[in-house]
C-alpha cells in the first residue's frame, strides 16, 4: 500500500514540472547582439621605439567589423582624439594592421614629433561607410636627423694668447632639432676637431656636455693645434663636428653634424733655452748685447747671480733670443700672465714698461718660475746653480739602499742645473727624490721620459706600477750624470768628484793611532764632499790626503786660514803641528768635509 502511495506521489510531480516548463517556454524571447566595427583595444598601450630594431613590428592592431563586408580598411593616426587633422598609414583587406619601427618613427618625425618625449597618438579604422572606436597609444620615438652647428660658422677665425690659458677662447653652440625640452634620454654631445680636409682621420676631443654648447680654453685649443703640427704664429684650418650619443640599453644611436671649418692661430709652449738680461739696472750688462747676463732654464726656472742697480735707470728687461730687440720680455708681459713680482721690482713706466730695480745695489740670485709665475730675488748663490742642492736615490737597483731611507744614495749638484754622483748598481728598480724622507717628492722614469730627456740605454721603464727606473747594464759602479739643462741622463765611468778619492785620519784621537796600520778613512761622497763614520776620544789627530804620506797632512790652521766653518767639537791642538783636538764627548760621528762650502761638521 505505502509502494503504491509514493508511485502515485512521483506521477502527479512529475506532471506538474511538465506543465510548468511548458508555460516557461511560451514566455522566454531570445535576442542575439547588435552588429559592431569595433577597433580592440591592445594589451600594451606604450610604445618605445628601438632604433636597434628597425625592422621588428612597432605595433599591430586588430579590428572586427560586423557592420559591412568591406574588403579595403584605411588606418588612420591623430594626436588628438578628434582626429582633427587625420593621417593615413595605410591600407589592408585584413583585419589587422602593422608598422615597422623604423617606418612608425619616420612617420612620427614628419608629423615634428619631438624625440624622447611620450607623445599620446590615436589609431582608428575607416571601412568605407563609418569609422571605428579610438584606441589610445603612448609613443616615444627616436632621434634622425643631426645636430646643426650654430656657432661658430666658417667664417670664425681666432688667435690663440698664453696670457690667461684658461680664458676661453671659442664658444661651440649647436641645436639638436628632434630633441625637446622635455626630453627624457642623456644625449651626450661630443665637440671634436681635425684638420680640415682630413675627413676626421685624427681627432681631438674639445669636450663631451649634455647642454648645447661647450667652452674651449685658448690652452686646450692650442695644446691640439700644436699637436696637429701647426707651427706657432701659422693659422691652422680645422674642422669642427659634434657627435650625438644616445644609450638606450640596446647600443648607442650616434648622430653626427655636418662640419664646419674655422682657422686657428697657435702660440709658443716651448720654454726659451736662456732668458738674456739687458737694461741699465743689470750692472754687467747695460743696454747693449756685448755682455747679456745668462739665465738658464732648468726644468721651468730660469735662475743665476745678477748685479743689479737702482742707478741709471735702474730699468732692463728679459730676451728669449741674443740680439733680437724684438723677443723682450717686459713687465707688462709677465703682469699680464698673473706673475707674483718681488718687492723690488716694479713697472718702470718708462715707455717700454721694462722692469725697474727699486733695491740696494748689489749681487742678487734671481728666479723666474714660469710653472709657479714669480720672480724673485735672493741672496747669490755661490758655486753651482741646481733646484735642489741633491737628488736622492732608493730602491733595489742601488746596492746597500733597497726601499728604504736608511741609507739612500745622493748625486749632488755640480754644476748649472747638472747632479753628478757615483753609484753602485744591480739590476732593479730604483727612483729618484728631491727631498730626503719624502715619498711624495719622487720622480720616476716618465717624469723624465715625458719632459724630453734621452736617458743612457741601461735605464728603463720598469714598467712595476710607479713606473721607476730598471738598471739593466751590467752590475757595478758608475758615474750617473742627471744635466736638467741639456736633459740627459748618462751612465758611464766612475767622476772624480773631489781632488782625492777620500780623505784620511790619523792620530791619538782615532783607534788607529798615530801609524798608518789602520788609518781612518773619510771617502769623497758627492761633489766637493768627503763624509764617512769617525770614533774619537779627547786627543789630537789630523787629516791626509794621502796614505801613508805625512808630508800629505793637513791641521786645524790650514781650514781655518781657508774661511772654514769648523765644528765646535774641534779646536786647534797647539801642540807644535797644530793638529785638530776632539773636545766632544767620545763616541763614534759621522763627519762631513765639504771644501766647496767650506764645512767640517760631525753628527
Amino acid at each position: 500500500m505505502k509502494n503504491y502511495i509514493k508511485k502515485l506521489g512521483f506521477l502527479f510531480l512529475s506532471l506538474t514540472l511538465l506543465l510548468g516548463a511548458c508555460e516557461t517556454e511560451e514566455s522566454l524571447t531570445i535576442t542575439t547582439p547588435d552588429a559592431e566595427f569595433v577597433l580592440e583595444t591592445p594589451g600594451i598601450s606604450n610604445i618605445f621605439l628601438n632604433f636597434a630594431t628597425p625592422d621588428n613590428p612597432a605595433f599591430t592592431i586588430t579590428w572586427k567589423d560586423e557592420v559591412s563586408s568591406s574588403t579595403n580598411f584605411t588606418v588612420e593616426m591623430s594626436t588628438d582624439v578628434d582626429f582633427s587633422n587625420p593621417v593615413v598609414l595605410g591600407s589592408t583587406d585584413k583585419n589587422n594592421f602593422s608598422m615597422t619601427v623604423m617606418q612608425f618613427n619616420d612617420v612620427l618625425k614628419s608629423l615634428g614629433i619631438t624625440s624622447y618625449e611620450q607623445v599620446a597618438v590615436y589609431f582608428r579604422v575607416d571601412n568605407g561607410s563609418q569609422k571605428s572606436n579610438p584606441i589610445l597609444f603612448q609613443i616615444t620615438t627616436y632621434a634622425v636627423a643631426v645636430p646643426e652647428i650654430t656657432s661658430p660658422d666658417n667664417t670664425f677665425s681666432a688667435t690663440l694668447s698664453d696670457v690667461d690659458p684658461e680664458a676661453v677662447a671659442m664658444t661651440i653652440e649647436f641645436n639638436d632639432p628632434e630633441v625637446g625640452a622635455n626630453n627624457t634620454a642623456t644625449i651626450n654631445y661630443e665637440v671634436q676637431m681635425a684638420l680640415a680636409g682630413t675627413s676626421f682621420a685624427q681627432v681631438y676631443s674639445l669636450g663631451t656636455t649634455t647642454s648645447n654648447s661647450i667652452d674651449v680654453t685658448h690652452g686646450a685649443a692650442n695644446d691640439f693645434v700644436l699637436t696637429a703640427g701647426i707651427n706657432p704664429g701659422d693659422a691652422g684650418s680645422f674642422d669642427l663636428r659634434v657627435i650625438a650619443t644616445v644609450n638606450n640599453g640596446s647600443g648607442d644611436l650616434v648622430r653626427t653634424s655636418d662640419a664646419t671649418t674655422i682657422s686657428i692661430t697657435p702660440y709658443d709652449v716651448a720654454l726659451a733655452p736662456i732668458l738674456y738680461v739687458v737694461g741699465a739696472g743689470a750692472v754687467d750688462a747695460g743696454w747693449d748685447w756685448a755682455s747679456p747676463v745668462e739665465l738658464v732654464l732648468q726644468g721651468k726656472k730660469y735662475s743665476g747671480n745678477i748685479t743689479l742697480t737702482p742707478n741709471n735707470g735702474g730699468n732692463f728687461r728679459f730676451f728669449t733670443v741674443r740680439d733680437d730687440w724684438g723677443s723682450g720680455q717686459n713687465y707688462t708681459y709677465y703682469a699680464d700672465r698673473g706673475y707674483t713680482f718681488d718687492s723690488n721690482l716694479t713697472d718702470a713706466m718708462d715707455g717700454d714698461n721694462n722692469f725697474l730695480f727699486t733695491g740696494t745695489e748689489g749681487q742678487y740670485f734671481i728666479e723666474i718660475d714660469t710653472e709657479a709665475e714669480t720672480i724673485t730675488l735672493g741672496p747669490p748663490v755661490i758655486g753651482p746653480n741646481c733646484n735642489f742642492d741633491q737628488l736622492w736615490l732608493v730602491g733595489a737597483g742601488v746596492v746597500g739602499t733597497g726601499w728604504d731611507w736608511a741609507n739612500p744614495a745622493k748625486v749632488t749638484c755640480t754644476g748649472t742645473g747638472v747632479y753628478e754622483g757615483n753609484i753602485n748598481l744591480t739590476n732593479g728598480a730604483f727612483r729618484f727624490f728631491t727631498v730626503k724622507d719624502d715619498w711624495g717628492s719622487g720622480r720616476n722614469y716618465p717624469f723624465y721620459a715625458n719632459d724630453g730627456y734621452t736617458i743612457d740605454s741601461d735605464l728603463i721603464d720598469a714598467m712595476d706600477g710607479d713606473n721607476n727606473f730598471e738598471f739593466t747594464g751590467t752590475p757595478g759602479e758608475y758615474g750617473l750624470t742627471i744635466d736638467t739643462v741639456n736633459k740627459t741622463i748618462t751612465l758611464g765611468a766612475m767622476i772624480s768628484l773631489c781632488d782625492n778619492d777620500q780623505l784620511w785620519a790619523v792620530g791619538a784621537a782615532t783607534p788607529g793611532g798615530w801609524d798608518w796600520a789602520n788609518p781612518t778613512q773619510i771617502p769623497c761622497t758627492g761633489f766637493n764632499e768627503y763624509s764617512g763614520q769617525i770614533t774619537l776620544t779627547n786627543e789630537a789627530f789630523r787629516f791626509f790626503s794621502v796614505r801613508d804620506d805625512w808630508g800629505s797632512g793637513i791641521n786645524y790652521p790650514f781650514y781655518a786660514n781657508e774661511g772654514y766653518t769648523i765644528d765646535s767639537n774641534f779646536e786647534d791642538a797647539l801642540d807644535g803641528d797644530n793638529n785638530f783636538r776632539f773636545i766632544g764627548t767620545p763616541g763614534t760621528y759621522t763627519i762631513t768635509i765639504n771644501t766647496f762650502n767650506k764645512t767640517i761638521t760631525l753628527q
